[in-house]
């Protein structure tokens, strides 16, 4: 066999965790379905409150617009770490500076 092909297996959507030997390609780590309920509840509190695809900010259901700023690597990692402590997306965080600046 290629060293390069992988093995071949049959999938039908459904993986039992706890009979299949199943590792996290970055770590090696065995993923059971504790393993994969952790992972689970993890996302769900790191993504509460957000809608997959965002809301229209604009109120009538178009396409809001998008702003990109550039910024250093300490001053993303400030902005991630406020974010996190606020329990906020860095999208969110960064709308309500924004906003907070125009409202002076």
């Amino acid at each position: 066999m290629n060293t390069t092909e992988l093995p071949k297996f049959e999938y039908d959507g459904m993986i039992d965790l706890d009979n299949e030997a199943v590792y996290d390609a970055h770590t090696g780590q065995r993923v059971t379905s504790d393993v994969a309920d952790h992972w689970a509840k993890q996302d769900e509190a790191r993504y509460r409150g957000l809608i997959p695809g965002g809301k229209s900010l604009s109120g009538d259901g178009s396409h809001s617009p998008v702003l990109r700023l550039v910024v250093s690597p300490d001053t993303r990692d400030e902005v991630a770490r406020r974010a996190k402590s606020e329990k906020m997306s860095v999208s969110r965080w960064l709308r309500g500076a924004v906003e907070e600046k125009l409202a002076a």
